[in-house]
């Protein structure tokens, strides 16, 4: 693996993987300084779960990663490289894993074949609401058995989905040991000692105040990067939650925290400054979403088409990221494979046009603190379609409240800023959160609308044989709900991860890889 030490860096391909984990020193902050044991660092808010099969907001992801091990990473290029699997083989319909055989539980349970496909089968089950489950597996559910003898776990599909190794990179994956899957509601609270497969245990949990994490004693089974880890992984991990990105900067030039997530509109008080690295990725893409569920006004094509007429993706990008956002033309990123080429399917806006069928209504919105400094974001539509006659009623949460609202309680909302962390870097990963299973029913699709036809495209492009015809596909899937005005595109937001001097974590095939936080020197 790779220091992660790029100045503001190319922002490619949208695999992106939420806030980083923790922050600072500075120029005559008061620290303990590179060379201790314990890394600092913040969450943007309490996770909502420890169990990674049900986490849905991205201090979920964040956590997990370091918690729980997956079968298969994602390299320095984007390759896959072995996590508890040594050696894998797939194809549209079945994949194959080989197990590595030093890889243990926190309580020192061998991790056997049995045990990871039994970890697997809850993530897969119906009865776990996952809703990333089908991104994983694709439509169905999957067979999944054990062979300890052969040392190998054999994952049927129900139907052809070509990217299962990919998904199974995702930390929503990690592999939980029995403890854990013989206590649901501690595993959920993170009380469970022998519960995690990953380097390191939740040793201590303070909601609102700070959660720590011990590098396990017994922990061999780092995954083989292509290139060297540079520095000693900590002993100790001290996440802060809560804590605004603005105070965050100002921890880090305090040496308050040693590596931390920070707005766009910080960026320059870091920039030039040899006492902090900068590591800048995309974490997530920004679009407007309508719920579509029998009641909400957004079942109306017309109202959809007025909305995105009255919006404007570059006022968007100066309210929310300080115009550093990455221009979107599609739901997915620009870069990722199959995206549209160009902005044709964009709707223009039109101030007029929308203020004819918008003046007088009146919407319910949901949207996280997180889009944009307190949800700068999200007041910009706000403000937007008040400008053209509409009342919005918007409800401005954290992260995990949103979360929350806008999986399972579709009653709340009309509308809301998405943040997609599209964390493989596909395109069906990204419409299967406005197409088919609704997520109250332990689907992805957040916006409620069957799409049908998408589903079809996604379903060729996963059975394709070629790149030519899997692109065919995934382009008219992505026509179709643009001009539709399923979603509106906004950017992508730039995850800045800022390092002070002596610490480091590296981005991954796009991605922050919290698990490579380290201490150098």
């Amino acid at each position: 693996m790779v220091k992660a030490h790029r100045r503001a860096a190319a922002i490619a391909v949208l695999t992106a993987l939420a806030l980083v984990g923790t922050g600072c020193t500075a120029a005559g902050g008061t620290s303990s300084g590179a060379g201790n044991d314990t890394v600092r660092t913040t969450l943007t808010t309490d996770p909502t779960t420890f169990d990674p099969a049900k986490a849905n907001a991205k201090d979920d992801y964040q956590v997990a990663r370091y918690l729980f091990d997956t079968v298969v990473r994602l390299g320095e290029d984007g390759e896959l490289v072995g996590g508890i699997a040594s050696k894998w083989e797939s194809d549209a319909d079945q994949a194959v894993l080989t197990l590595r055989d030093d890889a243990t539980c926190s309580d020192g349970t061998t991790i056997t074949p049995a045990i990871v496909a039994d970890s697997l089968n809850y993530f897969a089950d119906p009865e776990t609401r996952n809703n990333f489950a089908k991104l994983v597996f694709g439509p169905g559910t999957p067979e999944i058995q054990a062979n300890d003898d052969a040392g190998t776990v054999t994952i049927d599909l129900a139907q052809p989905w070509s990217e299962v190794l990919r998904g199974l990179t995702l930390a929503q994956t990690g592999i939980i040991c029995p403890a854990g899957l013989d206590d649901l509601d501690g595993l959920a609270k993170g009380s469970v000692d022998g519960a995690f497969s990953g380097p390191y245990s939740l040793t201590s949990a303070s909601h609102g105040v700070k959660y720590e994490m011990t590098l396990r004693d017994d922990y061999d089974a780092w995954p083989e990067f292509g290139a060297a880890i540079e520095g000693t992984p900590p002993s100790k991990i001290i996440f802060r939650p809560g804590v605004d990105k603005t105070t965050v900067a100002n921890q880090l030039l305090t040496g308050e925290v040693d590596v931390a997530e920070i707005a766009p509109a910080d960026l320059e008080r870091f920039e030039g400054d040899d006492n902090f690295d900068i590591t800048t990725v995309p974490f997530a893409g920004i679009w407007l979403l309508f719920n579509q569920r029998e009641g909400s006004p957004f079942v109306d094509p017309e109202l959809r088409h007025a909305v995105a007429q009255a919006l404007s993706a570059k006022a968007f990008n100066d309210a929310a990221y300080a115009g550093q956002g990455i221009p979107y033309n599609t739901i997915v990123a620009p870069n990722v494979p199959c995206a549209l080429p160009d902005d044709s399917h964009v709707t223009p806006v039109d101030l007029d046009a929308a203020r004819k069928v918008l003046e007088g209504k009146t919407f319910k919105m949901v949207g996280t603190t997180s889009i944009g400094p307190n949800g700068a974001g999200n007041t910009y539509v706000q403000e937007a379609l008040r400008a053209v006659g509409a009342e919005v009623e918007l409800d401005l949460v954290d992260n995990g409240t949103w979360a929350t609202k806008t999986q399972t309680q579709p009653d709340t909302w009309d509308m809301t800023v998405q943040g997609d962390a599209n964390f493989v870097g596909t395109v069906a990963a990204s419409l299967t959160r406005i197409a088919g299973v609704p997520t109250e029913d332990g689907g992805r699709n957040i916006g409620g609308a069957a799409n049908e036809s998408v589903l079809d495209d996604i379903k060729t492009a996963q059975a394709a044989s070629d790149d030519a015809d899997r692109c065919a596909a995934y382009e008219h899937a992505q026509a179709t709900i643009m001009d539709k005005n399923d979603i509106v595109p906004f950017v992508a937001e730039p995850q800045i991860v800022v390092q002070r001097s002596g610490y480091s974590v590296a981005d991954l095939g796009g991605i922050i890889d919290y698990a490579t936080t380290r201490i150098e020197g």
